[in-house]
């Protein structure tokens, strides 16, 4: 029987005797036999036992005809575009593209639409509201989530519009997310205790102890904003508010999260119910060159297990979640149900947000408000697609892009991120790579034999592994 190898076979090697192999498009995921992978990839089928081969089929792997595995990636596509595209909108609130602040890795710091559009007026507010309305009704009936971000969304400036929007969401009883710098929270805590019902979370960054968080994230004058953020959030710890602190890090800070964590037990918000906390990379979308900030992911991998070894109660708290290239194995081992592969990148290829800012115009990317060039639509005056944007954002899928249908990782990766694509390669249908082998293959060489234990001692209960 002639059989052909999966194209989507991902295959690490964890030791001298075992590796581990992951189809992205069926999402199996096993330990297997060095010396039986050998045998598939020389194609010696033959000269395999039955049992490990019948296995090795019946879980993707393995093919009798590549027209089998073309069929089943249709039809997985399909069904993965039918619900996405049913998922109802959310809408993103930008009240001002203002900030307070001068973060020294802001992807808004060359912002030059400011001048005209810092603030948005009551009329361009309106307008917002009725394009929700409308959108709503027309993609789901209803509105189903609402988020606040900027520029600085909680500003004194703002503060009535922020208002205006919490009630608009509580009359229609949606939740509500907002992204800050947490640096005005004591001015805007009256309203934001108002809601508190409806406010699903605030999103506040911290990115160190003190003296690292200061340099980084800091008001324009130069003065640091540590301690404003850290009252903020007892702040709202007080007034019964959860909060997500994000704690963006790149090779230059990532040595400091244990002493973060550490200011972080002392001040109780570990264990508090309504505080969560989680690590997040920082990127440059704007181009494809690394700096000594920005590194490869492989290398800040190796750097955050160091820390993790030192530190074992960080990769509790904290996990991997970080790495991209990770999530979709490490969900699957983790035994999350119904793991298959996503297609595309983010929700901008779906166009599941849409972010209404204070130049009428609506976004798909957060990272591309303010250059309407990149604009889908606009709100005001008249509620309106531009078609030619949407289909520029929506057609960008790994079916359109060459480079992408022959990769192993395209059912996870999706293409990369579109936006960046768009800066980098003008639109053309060019991937961007985000280090998927290595960032997989650093991560088991450095944790595989945990994985390998955690599948021994699933198989000895005889129960999946978790």
């Amino acid at each position: 029987m002639e059989l052909y190898s999966s194209k989507y076979n991902y295959h690490g090697v964890i030791n001298s005797k075992h590796s581990l192999i992951n189809n992205t498009l069926t999402g199996a995921v096993d330990i297997i036999e060095n010396n039986i992978w050998n045998l598939i990839e020389a194609q010696k089928f033959n000269l395999i036992e039955k049992d490990p081969l019948s296995n090795l089929i019946e879980r993707g792997y393995l093919y009798g005809d590549p027209k089998e595995e073309k069929k089943l990636f249709y039809t997985l596509y399909n069904s993965f575009m039918k619900k996405a595209t049913s998922r109802p909108i959310r809408f993103v609130f930008c009240p001002s593209y203002y900030c307070n602040l001068k973060c020294i890795y802001c992807f808004e710091k060359n912002f030059s639409y400011y001048n005209s559009h810092q603030f948005m007026s009551d009329a361009v507010f309106t307008k917002s509201v009725d394009a929700m309305e409308k959108l709503a009704e027309e993609y789901s009936g209803r509105v189903y989530a609402i988020e606040l971000f900027g520029g600085e969304p909680l500003l004194k400036r703002t503060k009535r519009t922020v208002e205006k929007i919490l009630e608009a969401a509580k009359s229609r009883k949606t939740s509500v997310t907002i992204v800050t710098n947490g640096v005005n929270i004591e001015k805007l805590i009256d309203i934001l205790s108002q809601h508190k019902n409806n406010i699903e979370y605030l999103q506040i960054t911290i990115d160190g102890p003190p003296d690292i968080h200061n340099k980084r994230r800091k008001y324009k004058s130069g003065r640091g904003t540590f301690d404003k953020i850290s009252n903020g959030i007892d702040l709202l710890i007080k007034n019964n508010l959860k909060t997500k602190i994000r704690i963006n890090v790149d090779y230059s800070n990532i040595e400091y999260i244990p002493s973060l964590y550490e200011y972080m037990h002392h001040k109780k918000w570990i264990t508090n119910k309504n505080i969560k906390s989680q690590l997040s990379l920082i990127g440059d979308h704007s181009s494809l060159e690394y700096n000594n900030v920005i590194v490869p992911g492989e290398i800040l991998l190796k750097k955050l297990i160091k820390i993790y070894d030192l530190h074992p109660e960080l990769e509790e708290a904290f996990g991997y979640h970080i790495f991209k290239p990770l999530r979709h194995l490490l969900d699957i081992i983790g035994g999350a149900p119904n793991i298959s592969p996503k297609f595309i990148n983010c929700e901008t290829n779906l166009l599941e947000l849409h972010i209404l800012c204070p130049d009428g115009l609506i976004y798909a990317c957060p990272e591309s408000i303010g250059y309407p060039e990149y604009a889908i639509g606009k709100f005001y005056p008249n509620l309106e697609y531009f078609e030619y944007k949407v289909k520029l954002w929506k057609e960008r899928t790994i079916f359109n892009i060459p480079k992408c249908r022959e990769c192993k990782f395209s059912p996870i990766c999706g293409g990369g991120c579109s936006y960046s694509s768009f800066l980098i390669h003008k639109g053309d249908m060019v991937p961007v790579c985000e280090r998927y082998q290595e960032v997989l293959d650093t991560f088991l060489k450095l944790r595989g034999e945990k994985i390998l234990k955690k599948f021994i001692d699933g198989l000895s209960k005889d129960i999946p592994v978790e």
